[in-house]
């Protein structure tokens, strides 16, 4: 993961496990020390994407985060795109009337 102005989206897949101590985590192969606990899965589901946010930010690039997809497996997938991409093509969807 790297700050850069030309980022392009980026799929971040997250498994989830339960813990021993009746702790919900959710940690991924394709983020370096994303690592969220909750009590719930759905506290879980509420952190994640902010955790991922966190992370680029912490490397200055601003994103956008959302699921890609409703599974309900262990591992599921995000996807963190630049917030300046996001403005500039809601803005362009917005001048075509959309």
């Amino acid at each position: 993961m790297t700050a850069s102005a030309t980022m392009k989206a980026h799929i971040v897949r997250v498994k989830r496990e339960e813990g021993k101590t009746g702790l919900f985590y959710a940690t991924s192969p394709d983020m370096k020390g994303l690592l969220v606990a909750e009590p719930t899965l759905d506290a879980l589901e509420r952190a994640i994407p902010q955790a991922i946010t966190d992370l680029y930010a912490a490397c200055g690039t601003k994103v956008v985060v959302t699921r890609v997809d409703e599974q309900e497996d262990h591992l599921r997938s995000w996807v963190a795109f630049p917030a300046e991409i996001a403005k500039s093509e809601l803005e362009k969807a917005e001048g075509r009337g959309l």
